[in-house]
């Protein structure tokens, strides 16, 4: 039992040391989607099914630690993850700000969809629903949103 844990421990770190991603890589999308897409069928040729969730999800961590790199915890930067994992880390920033009871500002940062199949945004216009869904007040701009976190109007989400 012990054993089969270790195994299947190692390769997760194997399969993460696999997809690595770098800073030079998030500026090309589409080519690091891909690489996504590529393990993904080689997992299941392998029948790795249960690997790969824990494969998109630790793909995602990297480009989000990547990407909010130098940042402070009043903005967050969704570009290159999924809708799913976008709004995933989203929740959770917003949930964590509130239990500091901050009021201020949380700049999201969406991009335009440019690196998005035919050039149509998927997150923007997802995270636009979540915020109207729970009753944010916000900003739409160019490639991001400016969210007020006025506590009378957020209610924990997670």
């Amino acid at each position: 039992m012990v054993f089969a844990a270790v195994a299947a421990v190692g390769l997760y770190f194997l399969f993460k040391s696999r997809l690595s991603v770098t800073k030079e890589e998030i500026i090309d999308v589409d080519t690091l989607h891909k690489k996504l897409e590529k393990e993904i069928i080689e997992l299941k040729k392998q029948k790795k099914n249960h690997l790969v969730q824990p494969t998109v999800d630790d793909f995602c961590d990297q480009i989000f630690k990547i990407c909010n790199e130098g940042k402070n915890k009043y903005t967050i930067d969704l570009h290159g993850l999924f809708v799913a994992q976008s709004l995933k880390y989203l929740n959770e920033r917003i949930y964590n700000l509130n239990k500091e009871k901050y009021t201020g500002t949380l700049v999201v940062i969406t991009g335009k969809g440019n690196h998005s199949k035919d050039n149509l945004a998927k997150i923007k216009p997802s995270v636009k629903e979540f915020l109207k869904k729970n009753n944010f007040q916000f900003k739409e701009m160019d490639g991001s949103f400016s969210v007020s976190l006025d506590k009378s109007k957020v209610t924990l989400l997670k």
